[in-house]
């Protein structure tokens, strides 16, 4: 049993190697055409009176034909296969293989031929053979060539097609890289300027109150527990992503005391939903600094997450000052909606309205998935 798989996998390499593009479709056509072409030669059949005389004819024409055909369409197989299309000899050694095999074909076909014609008059198979070959050479090397040329276009409009489908997916994976290298490059920085005023934060609280400190510390670990391992990764989940969140407002709360306000409405059967990463984050700090940070008395975020026509909607609407010029304030928004096309092209967007009375609303929408499904699913 090894052994036969062994030889049958050298065989499909063979072939592979030699006559790829040889398919069963190109020999119904073949086959189609000869049958065709015999009954052209042999057109007397076709009345009933005569039809036992010229069968014979019909069957041997036929077989000489496919014989004939079989033999050019093998050779222009091999030589497309095992000559590469970019050297200057390609075409060079296609039409010299061809005109080889046309003119053997002939040769055989004339002899096989002969056969019927030396035993009916008693004449040299070579003389008949001779007598023939300049009627049918010319003639069976014009059309036989007609049909090489029309497969040998297809076949190089196929590969140019597949080459530019090729190139076309490497652009994309490497826009996918490059997308990737982006978001790293996004995750790496975890805000600095962000993780120094807290850390300026916490020094001044160790002296007026050491309590504070210790809760912005707690919740500073918590941030950075979820953040740190999120950095080399390109998917994340609600769950991890609202913890992320909900650390960074209790930082922020701490910060602004009694000026910010939030609320988390994220069920627990949505924790595994699958989410990019950082871009509840990006939201929730949008909504602090160009939202809630602007006003004297602060204001309120509610982060909170649906499915709906098999989307997962995420939100975080916050009752800030609402839409602003600021410097940089879209920089954010556009980097999460290059992320969300890049990913899921169409299936994703993101939205930005106005709350009702005040302030933004920011949606996430994109195709609802989970990990587990995801891991599911694999192989």
């Amino acid at each position: 049993m090894n052994n036969q798989r062994a030889w049958a996998s050298r065989f499909s390499g063979w072939w592979g190697s030699w006559f790829a593009g040889f398919t069963w479709k190109g020999v119904a056509i073949i086959v189609l055409l000869c049958a065709i072409n015999a009954l052209r030669r042999s057109a007397p059949v076709l009345v009933p009176e005569l039809m036992a005389e010229y069968a014979p004819n019909v069957a041997m024409s036929f077989v000489t034909g496919l014989i004939y055909a079989s033999l050019i369409a093998f050779t222009v197989v091999a030589v497309c296969n095992r000559v590469p299309a970019a050297t200057r000899w390609h075409y060079p050694l296609l039409v010299g293989a061809f005109l080889l095999s046309s003119t053997v074909g002939v040769l055989v076909m004339d002899a096989i031929e002969a056969q019927t014609v030396n035993a009916a008059a008693g004449q040299s198979t070579w003389a008949v053979v001779l007598c023939f070959f300049p009627q049918y050479w010319p003639r069976h090397t014009l059309i036989a060539g007609l049909f090489s040329a029309v497969y040998v276009c297809f076949r190089r409009s196929e590969e140019c097609a597949a080459a530019a489908h090729a190139a076309e997916q490497q652009l994309l994976q490497l826009d996918q890289r490059m997308e990737e290298a982006r978001l790293q490059v996004l995750q790496a920085q975890i805000e600095p300027h962000f993780l120094f005023n807290t850390l300026a934060t916490l020094r001044r609280l160790y002296q007026t109150d050491r309590a504070a400190a210790a809760s912005m510390l707690d919740n500073l670990m918590r941030y950075l527990t979820v953040a740190l391992p999120q950095m080399r990764t390109a998917d994340s989940t609600l769950g991890r992503e609202a913890a992320l969140a909900e650390a960074y407002l209790n930082i922020q709360r701490i910060r602004m005391g009694r000026r910010l306000s939030f609320a988390i409405d994220v069920a627990p059967e949505l924790a595994e939903a699958k989410l990019p990463p950082m871009m509840l984050l990006t939201l929730t700090e949008n909504a602090i600094k160009h939202g809630l940070n602007p006003l004297l008395q602060g204001g309120f975020i509610r982060i909170s997450a649906r499915i709906e026509a098999q989307q997962l909607r995420v939100q975080v609407a916050d009752s800030g000052q609402g839409f602003q010029r600021t410097a940089g304030g879209g920089t954010g928004l556009a980097n999460i909606r290059a992320r969300l096309a890049a990913v899921y092209g169409r299936a994703a967007q993101l939205n930005i309205a106005r709350n009702n009375p005040r302030g933004v609303t920011a949606t996430i929408a994109l195709p609802y998935a989970t990990v587990r499904a995801t891991m599911a699913a694999q192989p």
